[in-house]
């Protein structure tokens, strides 16, 4: 019962303050849309993680530690893993800053900082971390060669180009979707 007068104290809070036409709809869906951003950040977190995982027992599995090439390879992969998830525990985070309770123009500020903040991540840290990754992944490629048949090597090639291709657009996609909200939420008057 405590986290609905919570709510509705904030909903009041909202809707009482001056220059803006707050409305019960327009602040759930704004809240909606703050939500579904940190929504998908967690997803994202969770994928990357289960890829740092997955890439940790393959290490194991070929005991790739025992060979210096390989642990650079895959010490690439997984550290710009974890460097992502560092800067999305931060975005996450700095979203969870985001205070509705503020009057409106201080909230707009809060809003554009960390819309300003999710274009670095995405437009500078995220092909940052691919490279990273990829490069990891090319030092392993003479390895895989040398230990793998032909054509499973050339499979493994052409696998990973258009896995790459498609995890590319996925990501444009999602980050695309992502600004677009966070800009509608800016320019919402």
């Amino acid at each position: 019962m405590q986290t609905m007068n919570n709510f509705e104290e904030l909903q009041d809070k909202w809707k009482s303050q001056s220059g803006l036409s707050a409305t019960e709809n327009g602040f759930e869906s704004l809240l909606k849309s703050v939500k579904s951003i940190e929504r998908k950040q967690k997803i994202m977190n969770v994928v990357l993680s289960t890829t740092i995982i997955v890439l940790l027992f393959f290490a194991i599995y070929v005991s790739g530690y025992k060979n210096s090439i390989f642990l650079l390879g895959i010490s690439l992969m997984i550290g710009s893993l974890i460097f992502r998830i560092g800067f999305e525990l931060y975005s996450l985070q700095r979203s969870k800053k985001l205070s509705f309770i503020n009057d409106y123009n201080a909230f707009k500020e809060d809003l554009t900082r960390y819309y300003s903040f999710r274009k670095i991540v995405h437009y500078m840290i995220t092909p940052l971390s691919i490279l990273v990754y990829v490069i990891g992944f090319v030092i392993l490629l003479p390895l895989f060669k040398a230990s793998l048949s032909h054509g499973f090597y050339i499979y493994i090639v052409v696998s990973s180009i258009v896995l790459l291709l498609i995890f590319s657009v996925f990501i444009y996609r999602q980050i695309k979707n992502e600004l677009l909200k966070l800009n509608q939420l800016l320019i919402r008057d």
